[in-house]
């Protein structure tokens, strides 16, 4: 009895075992065990180059399939139309998947990494480029991490930013996200009114009425809403924001810069709706940040990273954008 309760344990430990063995976590563990070997023991370097074919192109292939997968399961969310699907951010995740399938497969077929057959003088460019990104990537991103968000804000002005909209009309959660967190602002402050912002990319609907349905759906008087349509970017959104609200206020659109304003966006996209807008001459501008859909945090805070980037270089190289005044 006790020697088959013994063998029944051992066979269950078995496939246990074997099942760790299979994990993705644990195949990046022992590849970057292997690479930490041939890293600090370089006599073992051709041991290295035939042990870690096993583990290791597996696990680029298993990278590979994440970040294809993952690419997939943003676009089939909601498909859009045909150029906008072409050109959006989550594409990148493909080339990833490329790249890892191609690393595998000459690691595969080489038994060695595909960086062993590189010239000295591609290795350091590569190197070179690896760092120099990775830094740019880490400086974006504590830009990105902080944002200056209001604890208890008392504007009587909100510009709420758009961020998308998908083919059939709806919102994408993420802005559905933002519309919640205006909405329940609103609700506590009857006397505040909103402008909602964003138009049409890609031949796609136009987002600030769909906003503005929606805020209703939850509450907010219809009167409070003033809807600006024709914004296809951020700085666009604040330019022809203020242009709304002078038209609105019957009053110049200096004193509306000067005025107290509180943005609503993404979490993550508040340090850049916040810089932009004291860049184009809001003094006294306070943001209430929403939170990101858990499958969209990779691929929006990677476009943000890039998008700190795209914004440097159009500072750097035209000086743009410039304070508001008078009529955008």
């Amino acid at each position: 009895m006790h020697a088959e309760t013994t063998a029944a344990l051992r066979r269950k430990s078995s496939r246990i075992c074997l099942y760790l063995e299979n994990t993705i976590f644990t195949r990046f563990v022992i590849a970057f065990s292997y690479t930490a070997k041939a890293l600090f023991h370089p006599a073992e370097t051709q041991y290295y180059q035939h042990m870690k074919s096993t583990h290791i192109y597996r696990t680029e292939y298993c990278a590979s399939a994440l970040f294809f997968l993952y690419s997939v399961a943003l676009h089939a969310e909601n498909i859009g139309t045909l150029l906008s699907e072409l050109t959006s951010f989550s594409n990148v995740w493909l080339v990833f998947a490329a790249f890892f399938f191609f690393a595998a497969t000459w690691r595969r077929r080489h038994n060695r990494s595909f960086w062993w057959s590189l010239k000295p003088w591609q290795k350091k460019a590569g190197l070179a480029m690896f760092t120099t990104a990775l830094i740019i990537a880490l400086v974006n991103l504590i830009c990105i991490a902080r944002p200056v968000v209001s604890d208890s804000p008392q504007a009587d002005t909100v510009i709420l930013l758009g961020g998308g909209i998908y083919k059939d009309g709806t919102l994408p959660k993420s802005v559905q996200a933002r519309a919640e967190t205006a909405a329940a602002y609103l609700l506590q402050k009857p006397e505040a009114v909103i402008v909602v912002t964003g138009g049409s990319l890609y031949n796609l609907p136009e987002e600030a009425p769909a906003i503005k349905a929606l805020l209703i759906k939850k509450g907010v008087s219809p009167d409070r809403i003033l809807v600006e349509q024709n914004a296809l970017d951020t700085i666009q959104n604040f330019s022809n924001s203020a242009a709304v609200l002078a038209s609105y206020r019957h009053c110049p659109v200096e004193e509306i810069i000067h005025s107290e304003i509180l943005v609503v966006t993404s979490y993550f996209h508040l340090a850049r709706a916040q810089f932009l807008a004291r860049r184009m001459g809001f003094t006294r501008i306070s943001g209430l940040g929403s939170h990101t859909p858990l499958l969209h945090v990779l691929n929006s805070y990677s476009r943000e990273i890039c998008a700190w980037l795209k914004l440097s270089l159009r500072i750097l190289l035209t000086g743009k954008p410039v304070a508001v005044s008078g009529n955008p």
